[in-house]
């Protein structure tokens, strides 16, 4: 089949050529195209099909857009429903359906409608005190609240719940902090270590003439200072990973946390 499929277009090609039928494509400037790889709005402008299919499938997975108007400068029609179909994969265009009927719900303004954040259950809710959603979609079933759009969090209030980005930053970070208090032994993970210089220890005697190791050290101390270099590090190495976090004030950060940072 595909090779008949093949050559028959071989042939049409070689037809186009001889009689001058070839049409071209102003966006890509592709001019050796056969009619049937040609999409055209209701104006009659075309493009060729994988423009076209590039600017919806593009359009739909990074933007989240479900409307297309038509490629053809000044023009405003959108192509129709019938020529995305044609021009995507079945589980793409079903995908898109699905965000048409989300917008064209959102687009009707019906008083007190709500929609459900992870899937397209949607239903009226008359009763202004009521703070959640609750999806009814047994595949879903998910709770919402209605006023800052986050997962249920009763009872803190909005203002209180950590955002995704926020939880992703705090984790981050404290556990960089606890991994810089572990003691671990870098041969059988169970002898000594001086909790000072993190050398392989043999009883008391390391601290007798070591000055830096003295065990009158104030162990305190340098328990807060550690924590606190392991603080600044680990954020200044999220932000230089996730740059776009700098304006990011934690709910919850870790340094309150801290020993000697507590308040009395």
């Amino acid at each position: 089949y595909l090779q008949k499929k093949q050559v028959d277009r071989a042939e049409k090609l070689l037809l186009a050529k001889q009689h001058g039928l070839f049409s071209e494509c102003i966006c890509c400037c592709e001019d050796n195209l056969l009619d049937e790889d040609m999409v055209l709005c209701s104006d009659g402008h075309q493009l060729c099909s994988t423009c076209v299919r590039n600017y919806i499938e593009t359009g739909f997975n990074q933007n989240g857009d479900c409307f297309f108007t038509c490629l053809y400068p000044n023009c405003k029609l959108e192509y129709s429903t019938q020529i995305i179909r044609n021009l995507i994969s079945p589980i793409l265009f079903s995908r898109l359906l699905i965000k048409i009927q989300q917008e064209e719900i959102r687009l009707a303004n019906i008083p007190n409608l709500e929609q459900c954040q992870f899937c397209t259950f949607a239903a009226i809710v008359d009763d202004p005190n009521e703070r959640i959603f609750r999806c009814l979609n047994q595949e879903c079933l998910k709770e919402t609240c209605r006023q800052c759009k986050e997962p249920n969090h009763i009872p803190l209030r909005c203002d209180e719940v950590e955002k995704e980005d926020e939880l992703d930053m705090r984790k981050f970070i404290e556990n960089r902090v606890s991994e810089s208090m572990i003691r671990i032994c870098p041969k059988c993970k169970r002898a000594s270590v001086c909790y000072v210089c993190r050398q392989l220890i043999d009883g008391y005697e390391h601290f007798n003439d070591n000055t830096k190791c003295a065990a009158q050290a104030d162990v305190v101390k340098l328990h807060q200072e550690e924590m606190r270099v392991a603080y600044e590090e680990a954020k200044q190495a999220y932000l230089e990973k996730h740059p776009e976090a700098a304006a990011i004030v934690l709910k919850y950060d870790p340094s309150s946390h801290l020993v000697g940072n507590k308040k009395e």
